[in-house]
């Protein structure tokens, strides 16, 4: 794509409708599309292994099984282009990875779809200075700095909307309606797909609110955070 003649990427009405991560997955989906990108990741920044570790992706469309190697070609690619965590953490970065084969990698995982992509970093922060950040990936070439400004300026809207339908009730620890439904439903032993079926849902939502709730209750998996419910008596 001729950057002189990349066109903004405008969400429209999908994101003053959106509420749910099942919306912001299609919204960040299709800003990747636009800006011709495949892959994209919404992640917290790690204090111990910048940029992120796949533990702290929120949302992505790549697979996880793959997601390791997403994360370990986007630090390769971000050491490439020198960046220091303070860098990264004020302006958006780019940087291409490169061909496999480092040592560094388990020999049966060599095969890095990911290591000849492009990567773009762009910076996030909520109002209590939060620091989270989205990387998009693609085989096209590095973006020129306007593009970069168009690609920053979307993801920040799409971002603070997030913020506000779902990283601030998060935060606050509380757990929704749903949640608090989904999690008395598990906690009688029911599936994803039977809550589904249930309230009517469809299952990735089912699975969101799990893992919403399991966040807010700093739960490892579905068995301790039905442990953790119990214990708070948030469901009985």
């Amino acid at each position: 794509m001729n950057s002189a003649m990349a066109v903004p990427f405008h969400a429209g009405p999908e994101l003053a409708r959106a509420i749910n991560r099942t919306d912001f997955f299609r919204l960040l989906k299709a800003a990747a599309h636009h800006y011709q990108f495949e892959t994209f990741a919404l992640a917290r920044i790690s204090e111990t292994s910048p940029p992120f570790g796949a533990r702290e992706v929120v949302i992505t469309n790549v697979a996880e099984r793959r997601l390791s190697l997403f994360v370990f070609a986007l630090g390769r690619a971000l050491g490439l282009v020198k960046a220091k965590a303070a860098q990264f953490l004020a302006t958006p970065l780019s940087g291409r990875g490169t061909p496999s084969g480092n040592a560094e990698y388990p020999t049966e995982l060599v095969l890095n779809e990911f290591d000849s992509n492009a990567f773009l970093l762009v910076p996030l922060f909520t109002p209590e200075g939060r620091r989270f950040c989205v990387t998009f990936s693609g085989g096209r070439h590095e973006p020129s700095q306007s593009e970069i400004a168009e690609i920053m300026l979307d993801t920040m809207r799409i971002f603070d909307r997030f913020y506000e339908e779902i990283l601030a009730q998060e935060m606050s620890g509380r757990l929704t309606q749903r949640e608090g439904e989904v999690v008395k439903w598990t906690s009688e032993g029911k599936t994803s797909a039977e809550i589904a079926i249930i309230l009517g849902l469809s299952e990735h939502t089912i699975n969101s609110h799990i893992a919403a709730a399991a966040r807010k209750l700093d739960a490892v998996n579905r068995v301790h955070m039905v442990a953790i419910a119990l214990r708070m008596g948030l469901v009985s």
